[in-house]
């Protein structure tokens, strides 16, 4: 696999033009994906990884030659002795990405979508109410699976897309709902909103809630922001927070990731009395207790070779130089230098201001002129995956890139070589 990366380097160093236009190669055949003619694929869908386009997307990102060395190990059973003590190594490591000493992680097999029904269904029961603040898209999802459920919940939105919920707007809401003798069971904070890149204004969220509501539980989805922007769920008195695998954790998608406060676990009602069965976490409860007595337990069948890539990439954070702290100023400086090499192109941020912007993303204005259709297909034919705009009233007046994980550190080279082709691509 070195050896691979090492050649891989070297094309894209001397910027061969042997990258594919828009095309697979699959048994030496080229095809347009979307055709219904069947191919035989190679593994990994490409011949060679000179000819795999590099993912800047908000995630999945590119991945570390040890997490998918991890990854592609062979296959072991869930009962097997090192698999429990990965297992437990991570839930671990988890509580001090997290910066929490007795927070009760859970690891699960599935998306990152799956903490939204965790939350609606462990955490809001029938009479109970939920506030939810919504900055774009997938908090707008969140909403929607709090319907699904019936959930009785009230939104505070941004004004528009790029900004903030109002924290004045938030502290009143919280306020009435105590003054009339129903305070809110849940506060959920999208902490960076994937379409937008809006950053939560977390830690003055938490102290607002702490101070007018404090039987509130505060809910994070940190699915684009753990590991890589700042969150200190101890000291600031989070309660609950849901992330995925695949994006700053830097881990291939596949374990949904929740993380819940002393506070939070000794709410959670009965079993019998949470409408869902595998997001039930009454029933991972047990095991995720099982698993960190390095003890053999059994819910539903682990993703194992994952399991394996996360411990790696957990371990890969905390031995950043400066530890978590290190991998925050990590994210922040990339995120700078990317910002600057991107004003230098004339091109400005969706977000309406440089600081609530999440530093993991950039989510940016097409210059005047140029189209979706002018700029990403011309990127891939480049080698790269850059994401389209996902907010439905303004999706194709941006794009997104993703800098987070190993893109910041080991893949630097690659960042530099994209924002290059970016700036001949939009003619700056």
């Amino acid at each position: 696999y070195k050896q691979v990366c090492e050649s891989a380097n070297r094309i894209m160093a001397l910027r061969l033009s042997r990258v594919l236009r828009g095309s697979v190669v699959a048994g030496g055949v080229a095809y347009t994906p979307g055709s219904k003619q069947r191919f035989p694929l190679p593994p990994g869908g490409y011949t060679c990884e000179e000819t795999r386009p590099k993912l800047f997307i908000p995630g999945p990102i590119e991945f570390s030659p040890e997490v998918l060395h991890a990854y592609s190990r062979g296959a072991r059973a869930h009962t097997d002795a090192t698999i429990i003590e990965e297992f437990g190594q991570s839930i671990e490591m988890l509580r001090e990405c997290f910066l929490t000493k007795d927070a009760q992680p859970f690891i699960l097999s599935g998306s990152g979508a799956m903490g939204w029904d965790a939350v609606a269904t462990n955490l809001l029961m029938p009479g109970e109410k939920g506030l939810v603040l919504s900055s774009g898209h997938f908090s707008d999802r969140f909403i929607d699976c709090f319907v699904q459920y019936k959930c009785d919940i009230t939104i505070i939105d941004a004004p528009r897309p790029g900004t903030r919920p109002c924290n004045i707007e938030v502290e009143k809401a919280l306020s009435e709902a105590v003054k009339a003798g129903k305070p809110y069971k849940i506060i959920t904070i999208t902490g960076v909103d994937t379409s937008t890149a809006v950053l939560a204004d977390l830690q003055k969220l938490c102290e607002i809630t702490r101070a007018v509501s404090p039987t509130t539980l505060i809910v994070v989805d940190a699915v684009c922001s753990a590991i890589g922007e700042e969150l200190r769920m101890d000291e600031w008195g989070i309660d609950f927070v849901h992330t995925a695998s695949q994006k700053a954790i830097g881990v291939p998608a596949g374990l949904g990731i929740m993380i819940a406060s002393q506070k939070c676990m000794a709410s959670l009602p009965s079993k019998d009395k949470i409408p869902n069965s595998f997001v039930n976490l009454q029933n991972w409860l047990p095991i995720m207790e099982a698993y960190e007595n390095r003890k053999p337990s059994y819910f539903a069948t682990p993703a194992t070779n994952t399991i394996g890539a996360l411990r790696v990439g957990l371990d890969q954070i905390l031995n950043t130089p400066g530890g978590v702290e290190g991998y925050f100023k990590q994210h922040r400086n990339c995120a700078s230098w990317v910002r600057a090499e991107l004003a230098r192109m004339g091109l400005k941020l969706l977000t309406e201001t440089p600081e609530i912007a999440s530093n993991l993303l950039s989510c940016v204005r097409y210059p005047e002129g140029k189209k979706a259709t002018e700029v990403l297909p011309e990127m891939k034919k480049k080698g790269w995956i850059v994401a389209a705009g996902l907010h439905p009233k303004c999706a194709n007046e941006y794009f997104r890139i993703g800098h987070m994980a190993y893109s910041t550190s080991g893949r630097v080279n690659y960042l530099e070589r994209l924002l290059i082709d970016l700036k001949e691509v939009i003619g700056r």
